[in-house]
């Protein structure tokens, strides 16, 4: 059914590009007829676009790999060197989570560490769209800047790193299965001044995944949802 919905998009795409591309060249000739250089210049803009969306949409055909077309977490995580790691983390964040709006996706954070002075030590956000996945995950990996920084009084030339690492999200088509033996559940309470749910409410749930003779495969939710909504978002980032 996903794959037909995924054919149907892609016809209906390459009907709307013929249409427009019929309907402006139409204009731009009754434009040239009639001497009117106005309408010939919209025709040409809106053909630029169409052009645009049928590159986009060309880029689309080749993410056909199993997950392409999942839902993703992005996972962002400052490297060594303090402040200019974390303030550079925090640009990656922004960079993503604007793309995704951009591009109409949604975005839920799941997970954010501010860091000591600027930025962010992590954070994990949820990117809902398709293809998604298929988008962002050539993203995995270190990414490095270099630049003056502004946190240095002497004005050096500062080389920062960070990491971001995707996966996709798990559909009920992937049979996936682990014992709940396996699974270590730690839960965290709110803290803070004053308030009648101030240490009574988990606000936080760390799920890590603890399997016989391996080590452990932590994931965490922290969204603005129910106690019981964060444990299957945990439990959909471990898997």
């Amino acid at each position: 059914m996903r794959q037909r919905d995924e054919l149907d998009v892609q016809v209906k795409n390459v009907r709307q590009f013929e249409a427009a591309i019929r309907d402006n060249v139409e204009l731009i000739e009754l434009g040239e007829a009639e001497g009117d250089a106005e309408i010939v210049k919209d025709a040409e803009a809106a053909l630029n676009e169409t052009l645009q969306a049928a590159r986009t949409a060309q880029i689309e055909t080749l993410l056909s790999g199993e997950a392409d077309a999942n839902d993703c977490y992005v996972e962002i995580h400052s490297g060594a060197g303090g402040t200019e790691s974390q303030d550079w983390a925090s640009m990656l964040l922004r960079m993503y989570t604007r793309w995704a709006e951009r591009r109409k996706f949604k975005v839920e954070v799941m997970e954010f560490h501010d860091g000591e002075e600027a930025g962010i030590k992590s954070a994990t956000i949820k990117v809902t769209g398709h293809n998604a996945y298929g988008w962002l995950k050539t993203e995995s990996g270190v990414h490095r800047l270099v630049r003056i920084s502004p946190y240095d009084s002497a004005a050096r030339r500062h080389t920062s790193f960070s990491s971001a690492w995707v996966y996709p999200v798990v559909d009920d088509t992937i049979d996936i299965q682990i014992n709940e033996s396996d699974l270590k559940v730690d839960t965290y309470r709110s803290s803070g001044a004053g308030g009648q749910h101030v240490n009574t409410t988990d606000s936080a749930i760390r799920i890590t995944h603890v399997p016989r003779h391996c080590g452990g495969l932590p994931a965490g939710a922290q969204p603005a949802q129910e106690p019981g909504d964060r444990h299957g978002d945990a439990e959909g980032a471990a898997l």
